[in-house]
């Protein structure tokens, strides 16, 4: 039986302990998508003691942004700063892979030939205009995808994951909510994630085989119309045919609408509810692992107690991903492993970490005031 604090390797990838620190969206870029002191400083605070850090959603396009501060890796002036960064994170022992994303429809608005791009042309944002993506336009989101992942290669990363959740333009793609097209891109399951399997063999193409490609699916949605269970466990053994190498276990925890400007637009969020207990997504990790035969992380409030470990040990959990926690004490990681839990300085689950990336502006933690 696995724990917590044992190796794993992944497609040659060493990692040191089961812990890792997921893709957490900061908004400290600079305006041009490259890495500043900020980026350096919360990465390092977090990179000492977890096995894996994946660093925050980074945009193969410029207008692709999910915020105005998202880091970039769509031309070849970023891969220096994301080398610094690589090597700011290694030095404290911690593999690094890097996760690519497009945010589609729920792009900042910061203009560009691709802003609002989506499978149906489902809104998001009152001040993104949506639209449906013709083949030539998905052509090139592939394309964008795969030579991201080189640029990631080039700096140093040990790998890249796929952001294909969280309502993005490739979970766009693979809801049924979202995806209404009626040619090769939709239809069912497996069809929906034809737009997902054409980056994964992008990417493999341009990488190699021996480079680790994780990729970040919904294991359900919350909403009426969307992702179920079955479908993700679809999808999930079309992704391991076509190469990749384990599946970031995350869902929409919640949803609501709201009317702006004459359009009803969702509002998700990944965050489990107060009232949901620690490691109530495990389960559907465990799942998809079960159905896929691929490695899994799981994510939702594993930084109170023992519930990574647990994650791990009993639900045979291959990563336990810690977010908000790491966010709020950056010695987490170090208090789990060393059996000192009952020190943590705990998140208040008051989501001003989302609130103020939301807002456009550096996030923000209303308990570690400092977050460098």
């Amino acid at each position: 039986m696995a724990t917590l604090w044992d190796h794993l390797i992944i497609n040659g990838l060493r990692l040191r302990n089961r812990l890792v620190l997921p893709p957490l969206t900061t908004n400290y870029g600079n305006a041009d998508g490259s890495v500043m002191e900020d980026v350096l400083r919360f990465y390092k605070a977090r990179a000492k003691d977890v096995g894996l850090v994946i660093v925050e959603a980074t945009a193969v396009r410029a207008d692709g942004r999910i915020v105005p501060g998202s880091l970039g890796l769509w031309e070849d002036s970023q891969v220096l700063g994301m080398v610094r960064l690589v090597d700011a994170i290694k030095k404290q022992g911690a593999a690094v892979m890097v996760q690519l994303s497009h945010a589609g429809a729920r792009c900042a608005p910061l203009g560009g030939e691709m802003q609002g791009v989506s499978p149906s042309g489902f809104p998001f944002r009152p001040d993104v205009e949506p639209f449906s993506l013709n083949q030539e336009q998905i052509d090139r989101l592939v394309y964008d995808f795969a030579e991201a992942a080189f640029r990631a290669a080039e700096a140093g990363f040990d790998g890249v994951e796929i952001h294909g959740a969280h309502f993005y333009l490739i979970s766009q793609f693979l809801s049924p909510l979202t995806n209404q097209r009626q040619d090769r891109y939709g239809g069912d399951a497996a069809a929906r994630a034809t737009f997902a399997l054409e980056v994964i063999e992008a990417v493999r193409q341009r990488v190699g085989r021996s480079y680790p490609i994780f990729f970040r699916i919904n294991a359900v949605e919350k909403v009426e119309g969307g992702q179920t269970p079955a479908e993700a466990q679809i999808v999930g053994r079309l992704l391991a045919q076509v190469g990749v190498d384990a599946l970031d276990v995350s869902l929409i925890a919640q949803s609501s609408w709201k009317e702006a400007e004459g359009r009803r637009l969702l509002v998700s969020s990944s965050a489990l509810p107060k009232d949901q207990p620690a490691g109530a997504n495990v389960g559907l990790a465990a799942k998809l692992k079960e159905a896929t035969g691929l490695p899994v992380m799981a994510v939702g409030k594993l930084g109170l107690g023992t519930a990574a470990a647990e994650a791990v040990a009993d639900a045979g959990i291959d990563l336990a991903a810690i977010g908000r926690q790491m966010i709020c004490d950056p010695d987490t990681a170090k208090k789990i492993l060393s059996h000192k839990s009952s020190e943590i300085v705990l998140c208040k689950e008051c989501l001003n970490c989302f609130a103020t990336i939301g807002r456009g502006v550096p996030m923000a933690c209303a308990v570690n005031k400092n977050v460098f």
